[in-house]
């Protein structure tokens, strides 16, 4: 019994590997967001290491997450700094427009349709640094073609901008999700937005 247990190919010692997983991927994504602007590259690295570990199997995950790091640090400087400014922008106009609402300036209804846009438009600044881990961008090819694919798949940027605002919402609100969720998130990302993906891998629709 406790050698099948034991047995690394068993489900017990699978799911605790996949647990191992999640909580380092977690953390290497917050060191590697110390510097602030490599915070974009390091969400590339964490979804790129979080499809291949859990979703493809790949048992070196964490090495997967260095090595697209370091690929991609450069790369992700300038479209980290546009993310910043575009959260930043972004979460001045939601604060406002609630706000407002709250003090009866606007009504909810309102506050409803910025709120919907608001997550549309994380959404879309959320599948940036997916595409950055796959594909190769110049910086403009980067933001267009982020562009019209999250347009493209509407609801599947819905998806990502809803799963993005859980997940900067729980890690802001308590301290214990920063070590499992990003990890965790990056993987349901993965669900969203793979699909979107297919038609430009065909030999990974193929297989």
């Amino acid at each position: 019994m406790f050698r099948n247990l034991l047995n690394p190919e068993g489900g017990l010692m699978i799911t605790m590997g996949q647990l191992t997983d999640c909580i380092f991927l977690s953390l290497f994504w917050l060191l590697g967001c110390f510097p602030i602007v490599t915070i974009g590259t390091s969400c590339a690295a964490l979804y790129d290491a979080a499809y291949r570990g859990f979703r493809k199997g790949d048992k070196h995950s964490w090495q997967r997450f260095w090595q697209v790091f370091k690929e991609n640090w450069k790369a992700g400087l300038v479209p980290t700094v546009l993310f910043l400014v575009l959260l930043c922008l972004l979460g001045k106009v939601m604060i406002f427009v609630w706000n407002a609402a709250a003090t009866g300036a606007l009504s909810w209804m309102v506050f409803s349709g910025a709120a919907f846009l608001g997550v549309t438009a994380l959404g879309i600044l959320s599948l940036t640094f997916p595409v950055l881990s796959r594909f190769e961008n110049s910086l403009g090819g980067l933001l267009k073609n982020t562009l019209l694919l999250a347009l493209a798949n509407l609801p599947r940027t819905i998806g990502l901008g809803i799963v993005s605002t859980a997940a900067v919402f729980l890690c802001a609100r308590f301290v214990f999700p920063l070590f499992f969720l990003p990890a965790l998130a990056a993987l349901v990302d993965s669900l969203l937005v793979e699909p979107m993906f297919k038609p430009f891998m065909p030999q990974e629709a193929e297989e």
